[in-house]
């Protein structure tokens, strides 16, 4: 397996659990038209009227090479750009000009500039990232410099942020192509800030300040019912095992997360030392 995509050159990775390799260079030409079509797509940037036959038409006359070139574009290129609708058979498949659909398609693009922090994050296309992630990445790091500054650790820490989600935030930002473009969209004028409420404070109790691993099978308690116990005290219960771990409640059955803890000389608590913790609370 070549160590770089054949088509730009970016270094090639491949999820531990997965047999395929991926590029990750948003801008590689293999992948850039869906690529163009989710950015623009209404859960994304919203921009209306960028659609399957205008995309075609802006790659094939080299109008747009990545994100940011939507953000180039002149009213005059997309009043006067010639479009053939894909159906052929349609009454309307002769060629034409866009005129007045094209300076609609600019406005929405312009539009788009002011979009929050968490549409631009989920319309990167970042594997892995979904609405709901993208939208708590940005509403936690605030802004994209951060964001795309972030350890593994940092990303690991952040509220439903998963190791595997979170080594692909990271291996989308060590990707040279990437940097240069979220700088290129910046310099566009796209906002990279999150207009969402901040995150409350941690609640105050005994176990504030704390990050607590559930593993294995409790007899006295569903996970459910732990994680509610342990976030009451003012714990931020997480869903994997890293240096930042206060300790790790161990049920039966318990695998991969306590043998981390151990290797890491995390304290571990069996259910009879977490129950007797939560009731002396």
């Amino acid at each position: 397996m070549p160590a770089a995509c054949p088509v730009c050159g970016s270094v090639l990775h491949r999820d531990e659990e997965e047999v395929v390799w991926r590029c990750e260079n948003t801008s590689c030409p293999a992948r850039l038209r869906r690529s163009l079509e989710h950015f623009a797509s209404r859960s994304a940037m919203n921009i209306e009227g960028l659609g399957e036959s205008l995309v075609d038409q802006l790659l094939e006359q080299g109008l747009v090479k990545d994100f940011a070139d939507l953000y180039h574009l002149k009213i005059e290129q997309l009043e006067e750009l010639v479009v053939t609708p894909r159906d052929p058979k349609s009454e309307r498949a002769t060629p034409r000009k866009l005129g007045k659909v094209g300076r609609n398609v600019f406005a929405q693009i312009d539009a788009s500039r002011k979009n929050d922090l968490a549409r631009l994050v989920y319309a990167l296309g970042i594997r892995h990232v979904g609405e709901k992630a993208a939208a708590t990445l940005a509403r936690y790091f605030r802004t994209m410099e951060r964001l795309m500054a972030a350890t593994v650790e940092q990303l690991q820490d952040t509220p439903e942020i998963g190791p595997v989600l979170a080594a692909s935030v990271r291996s989308f930002a060590d990707e040279p192509r990437n940097q240069a473009l979220v700088t290129k969209l910046k310099h566009a004028g796209v906002n990279m800030d999150s207009h969402a409420p901040e995150p409350t404070p941690e609640p105050a109790g005994k176990l504030a300040g704390k990050t607590v691993v559930l593993t294995g099978t409790l007899q006295s308690m569903s996970r459910e019912e732990a994680a509610a116990a342990l976030e009451r005290l003012g714990a931020r219960v997480s869903g994997s095992v890293s240096k930042k771990t206060s300790f790790v409640v161990v049920g039966g059955e318990a695998g991969s997360k306590l043998e981390k803890a151990q290797k890491l000389g995390i304290e571990t608590l069996d259910e009879d030392a977490f129950r007797a913790l939560i009731m002396d609370a």
